[in-house]
């Protein structure tokens, strides 16, 4: 009996001994990640949590790790956003002031000018700079709609036949920049609305029109479509960047930066994939359905 109890009171000690090693364990691997967190958390580091030892303290670590690399991934998108968006305002700010400064000119000389050949040349001046803030204005209203629409009215299209009616909204454009468009383009069908669908072909069409150095080209075949054209100076072009959001070429006038951006939302919306390169003296859009 005695025995029998000598053995289960030196099992029960050896338990309590492992109990007490595994609770200091914990204990000094939670300090460990206790001290370790204030200054990865509030640091600009890109350390992660260590522990010396215990399975559990390791395993608690890795979480925390994954958890810390998406808090900082959320902090780098959230930093390059807040960036963005200032740049962005100051480029809408500069793109609004600069006919609404224009316009103020004009009026002002308007009350003082008596000869009429001269005052038709002044309001033809504020009619030009009343059509761009309205042009301005109107890509981001729709940016803005395209953020935040559901679109439900998602059909089975003929992309070509869409495509072609785009095009030809866009004749007396090509006719004042003296441009005859070579298309050819082949029947296939995506499911979307058409008016988003019809937005995002206008939108790479606009694009074009404002870089091409007097041609288009649009060739539509296996559910692939390139719009390409020479442009007037490529090499500023930085086609990495050619679909973010408020990017744009230094020589461009009269724009956000968002026409390009819209249609990437809007093909991807769709299923269908969009990118840009540059061949030669050639800018190249590709949509993918």
């Amino acid at each position: 009996m005695n025995v029998a109890l000598l053995i289960i009171s030196c099992l029960l000690f050896a338990v309590a001994v492992f109990l007490a090693f595994r609770l200091i364990v914990l204990r000094l691997g939670t300090d460990e990640i206790r001290r370790q967190l204030p200054e990865i958390i509030g640091g600009d580091t890109n350390k992660l949590i260590s522990v010396s030892g215990g399975r559990s303290n390791k395993k608690l670590a890795a979480e925390l790790n994954v958890r810390l690399a998406e808090l900082r991934e959320k902090e780098l998108k959230f930093e390059n956003g807040d960036r963005e968006i200032k740049t962005a305002l100051t480029n809408a700010a500069h793109d609004l002031r600069t006919p609404l400064t224009a316009i103020g000119g004009y009026l002002d000389l308007l009350e003082t000018e008596t000869d009429k050949g001269t005052r038709e040349k002044y309001l033809a001046v504020i009619r030009e700079r009343t059509n761009t803030l309205s042009k301005l204005s109107e890509e981001l209203f729709v940016y803005s709609v395209t953020l935040d629409s559901k679109p439900n009215d998602a059909e089975a299209l003929d992309a070509a036949a869409v495509l072609k009616e785009c095009l030809a909204d866009f004749y007396e454009a090509f006719c004042a920049k003296d441009i005859t468009p070579e298309i050819c383009a082949f029947p296939f069908t995506v499911v979307a609305d058409k008016t988003e669908l019809s937005r995002m072909f206008s939108n790479i069409i606009s694009n074009a029109l404002k870089y091409s150095a007097g041609d288009f080209k649009v060739m539509a075949v296996d559910r692939k479509i390139t719009f390409s054209n020479v442009a007037e100076d490529v090499d500023a072009i930085d086609v990495s960047r050619l679909f973010d959001r408020f990017y744009t070429v230094n020589n461009g006038k009269s724009s956000t930066g968002l026409g390009l951006s819209i249609a990437k939302i809007i093909c991807e919306r769709i299923g269908g994939k969009i990118s840009a390169a540059v061949d030669g003296n050639r800018l190249k859009i590709t949509v993918i359905f």
